[in-house]
């Protein structure tokens, strides 16, 4: 996805935890109010403002965002496979590949520096030669820690994400396996292949990038439910919202409530699921 670099504010009023959460591409949240808890394969952390969050790709991840004074508010900045494909080549990792231990870091002087410079460049629109550079001494920074391995599961060159960058470019298009392997300029049965060589299907794929963009409008835009339903491929509402709560295990009315409820409940939210 060759989207322009962008910075998101995520905000909420009431604390809530959304399961099954899965980035397309590694990003760095920063949390700026409250706390985000974040769970993944029994492996719990909880970041503040006085860490750095490093999200790869492709993990199922449980995020809490729990609120403290008047709300909760973190800013994410995803990273374009040109720009993680550009850093991997000309700066290779000195650590070899493995699952990330740890998503939080301190938040150095040097980090909080690079984040200030990259946030007023961003709000100010500089160039986007530029806004790729100042991100680029970002992750310079992270280069000699452990969060560094986020960017070994991020390549362009898997069907996978060649797949997830068509279906990004219209997510409320008629896809089917056979118009994406068309484009893909190979057959059908090739396309199904690939996919399940790398762990995965066409239509868990579709889901992603439909539910994730979807959750993603949600948290940072005003848009009515229904029309982000019908932007990302769901003519009914009903089945979006199914779809939607199966997978985040919240539905998208309880979400959009929690981000905008006028008072703070942050009491008794836990991530595992109850029986």
């Amino acid at each position: 996805m060759q989207a322009k670099l962008s910075m998101q504010e995520i905000s909420s009023r009431q604390a809530h935890v959304l399961h099954k959460v899965k980035l397309l591409m590694p990003a760095l949240c920063r949390v700026r109010q409250g706390r985000k808890i974040i769970e993944w394969q029994g492996h719990t952390e909880t970041a503040d403002h006085s860490q750095l969050i490093v999200f790869p790709a492709g993990y199922e991840l449980q995020i809490a965002n729990i609120p403290a004074g008047e709300g909760y508010l973190s800013e994410i900045i995803y990273i374009p496979l040109s720009i993680t494909n550009f850093y991997l080549k000309h700066y290779p990792l000195p650590h070899k590949k493995k699952d990330v231990q740890r998503f939080c870091i301190k938040l150095t002087n040097e980090l909080e520096y690079c984040w200030k410079q990259l946030k007023f460049a961003l709000d100010h629109d500089y160039s986007s030669q530029l806004l790729e550079h100042m991100l680029l001494g970002l992750l310079l920074i992270l280069r000699e820690t452990s969060a560094a391995n986020i960017f070994l599961d991020s390549s362009d060159n898997t069907v996978t994400a060649r797949c997830q960058d068509l279906l990004i470019l219209s997510p409320s298009a008629r896809w089917s396996a056979r118009t994406v392997a068309e484009q893909l300029h190979m057959s059908v049965s090739t396309f199904h292949r690939h996919l399940a060589a790398e762990g995965g299907s066409f239509q868990q794929i579709l889901d992603d990038v439909r539910l994730g963009n979807a959750l993603n409008a949600i948290q940072t835009t005003s848009k009515p439910i229904g029309e982000i339903a019908r932007d990302n491929g769901y003519q009914c509402p009903s089945r979006f919202t199914s779809r939607f709560q199966k997978r985040y295990q919240i539905t998208p009315r309880a979400l959009r409530q929690a981000i905008q409820a006028k008072d703070r409940a942050d009491d008794g939210v836990m991530l595992s699921p109850q029986p």
